[in-house]
This record gives structure tokens, sequence and C-alpha cells, in this order.
């Protein structure tokens, strides 16, 4: 059986983005603030710059997580009563 919001979703991903469906202003805010040659370009940039930053949260998340078992702050005796 299949899913049917597939349809829609290969729909949406497959659908090219009209001027309609961005923010004509902000997109023009954004290509004078980065300099970018074309609204494209525009768009690329700040993708690229969106990914970087959210990529940047998650390494520093999983940082903080790593120094928070290196000092010993979680406690895993509870673990195996959990599976019991």
């Amino acid at each position: 059986m299949t899913d049917p919001q597939e349809g829609a979703l290969t729909d949406l991903a497959t659908s090219p983005i009209t001027e309609e469906e961005i923010d004509a202003e902000l997109l023009a805010e954004a290509q004078r603030q980065i300099s970018a040659p074309s609204l494209n370009a525009a768009i690329n940039e700040a993708l690229r710059r969106l990914v970087e930053e959210e990529r940047g949260k998650r390494r520093a998340a999983m940082e903080r997580l790593q120094r928070m078992h290196d000092e010993g702050l979680f406690d895993y005796s509870q673990l195996d009563a959990a599976e019991e």
C-alpha cells in the first residue's frame, strides 16, 4: 500500500519554485546584503549559510554532550533498571 502523501511530497520536491512562492522583497534584500550577482545565487548562498549554521549548532551540541559525558554528569545506572 502506498502512502497517500507520497504523491504530494514528490510533486512538491519536483515542482519548480516560482517567484510567487518566495518573498520578493526579502529575496531582493538578501541579494543586496550578500552582493549576489543573481537571485539564484542569493538563494544558493542563503541556503549554504543556513546549512552551515545548523551544522555548527549540532556540532556544538554534540561537543557539549561529549564534555558532559567526560565529566561524568550522566547517570547510566538507571538504564539497566529500565531494560528489566
